[in-house]
């Protein structure tokens, strides 16, 4: 439990060698419960608890069933615009330094529920080969596209690539980082709810520092924001509905373990992905600007 007078959000002097930011603690988190197309998704995360400098809104997930229908990506996100997006859940949580010396970081968590703009009556999500497929079409089409002045990506990911063994659903965990500028690192968690749709976890953390990431990474530990995550996700638990059980128990009979690939290496990126959100493509940078003028 974080130490509300040692942690303090003023800062009245400079903390001196490497600082272990405290942030909220996993012991005390509350089970939250999502429910989802007749399935039900559980974990557990602390209460939302933003820098006092932010004023960012929680967002809580409904206690009626989610349709996850969505709504299309905006051209400038998403130049595809391939893939529809429901809000399910967004807290924040603040990291202070010891004695006054104040905000060292803040991490973030978001939820939301995806699927392809366009229907493709043999794509199952539910099948890890065409599971695998649709994450990194969608991250693509997401990132994929975001590029320095010189032309050089923005992002990298998947790093750390790590199937979730645990789940009744294939499902996977990896990074995601900026190739230069250090800015916010992201961790992500993908799992299918139907054979249509998918959830995904977004955290994103950052220590509040100047410097090259490994600079910043030698003056504000973020192993405390590293080990929530880490917690959050192995606190997941998905319960299927009976028709979605089916789908699955079928699969079961020809890939038995669900499982997608054990790893997978960072994606040539600049990319683009086709209309249908996850085939990968050339990129082009006036590609969907032409397609749509």
């Amino acid at each position: 439990m974080r130490n509300f007078i040692k942690y303090s959000s003023l800062k009245f002097r400079k903390h001196e060698g490497l600082c272990i930011p405290r942030g909220p603690s996993f012991s005390s988190a509350k089970k939250v419960k999502v429910n989802l197309l007749g399935s039900t998704l559980e974990f557990h995360a602390p209460k939302h608890a933003p820098a006092s400098t932010e004023s960012i809104p929680e967002r809580k997930a409904s206690r009626s069933d989610y349709d996850l229908d969505g709504i299309t990506f905006d051209e400038d996100l998403m130049p595809s615009e391939s893939w529809k997006a429901t809000s399910i859940f967004r807290r924040k949580w603040a990291y202070y330094g010891p004695w006054f010396t104040g905000l060292k970081g803040t991490l973030s968590c978001y939820i939301g529920g995806i699927h392809t703009a366009e229907r493709n009556q043999r794509a199952n999500f539910l099948n890890p080969q065409a599971f695998e497929s649709a994450v990194l079409g969608f991250i693509t089409a997401c990132w994929g596209h975001i590029l320095y002045d010189e032309g050089e990506p923005y992002y990298r990911a998947p790093l750390d690539w790590e199937p979730l063994t645990k789940l009744p659903v294939p499902a996977v965990y990896f990074g995601m980082e900026s190739t230069k500028i250090p800015t916010y690192r992201n961790k992500y968690v993908f799992l299918p709810i139907s054979p249509e749709k998918i959830i995904y976890f977004s955290f994103a953390y950052l220590q509040s520092c100047s410097g090259h990431q490994a600079e910043k990474d030698e003056k504000i530990s973020p192993k405390p924001m590293q080990e929530l995550i880490d917690n959050i996700v192995g606190s997941i638990r998905l319960t299927l509905s009976p028709e979605t059980q089916n789908i699955v128990d079928e699969i079961r009979k020809t890939c038995p373990d669900l499982s997608v690939s054990s790893d997978c290496a960072p994606l040539k990126w600049p990319a683009h992905v086709d209309k249908d959100g996850i085939t990968i493509i050339d990129y082009g940078e006036t590609l969907y600007s032409e397609a749509s003028s």
